[in-house]
């Protein structure tokens, strides 16, 4: 008796981790980096100034300026140009989120498992229809 093997999946479906790096600056250097929402900045030693992307506030440009120092956390709300100024010697580590899957990925991951894309059909679901039954507005 021979039994067939599905045929298994060429796509990946994980998807890629957050991306880290180590940033060391010596005193009174600045680092411009485009970070994007969700980026988390650690300091790991010495004390760090970060001046987030510029936005419109009413009628006025605004940036938030953060201290952080050794073992502070900081997670950037707002994509853009971002300014990381040393106070003295510091080394901080940028993490950036992985990239959030695709809407047609989505789509696939979500429908593809029910049967609704064309190609992944299931046969009609017999037992579960139940007979129809004339609606009152109908006569």
């Amino acid at each position: 008796m021979s039994f067939i093997k599905p045929a298994e999946s060429t796509e990946s479906t994980e998807l890629p981790g957050p991306v880290s790096r180590t940033i060391r600056l010596a005193a009174g250097q600045c680092f411009f980096e485009h970070l994007s929402a969700g980026t988390i900045v650690h300091v790991e030693g010495g004390g760090i100034v970060v001046t987030t992307a510029p936005r419109w506030l009413a009628s006025d440009i605004s940036q938030a300026v953060h201290t952080l120092y050794a073992g502070d956390v900081l997670v950037i709300q707002v994509t853009g140009w971002t300014c990381l100024a040393a106070q003295g010697a510091a080394r901080c580590q940028i993490m950036v989120p992985a990239p959030r899957p695709g809407w047609w990925r989505l789509i696939k991951s979500r429908f593809g498992r029910s049967g609704f894309l064309l190609g992944n059909s299931r046969p009609p679901d017999t037992k579960a229809t139940e007979p129809s039954v004339p609606h009152a507005t109908s006569q």
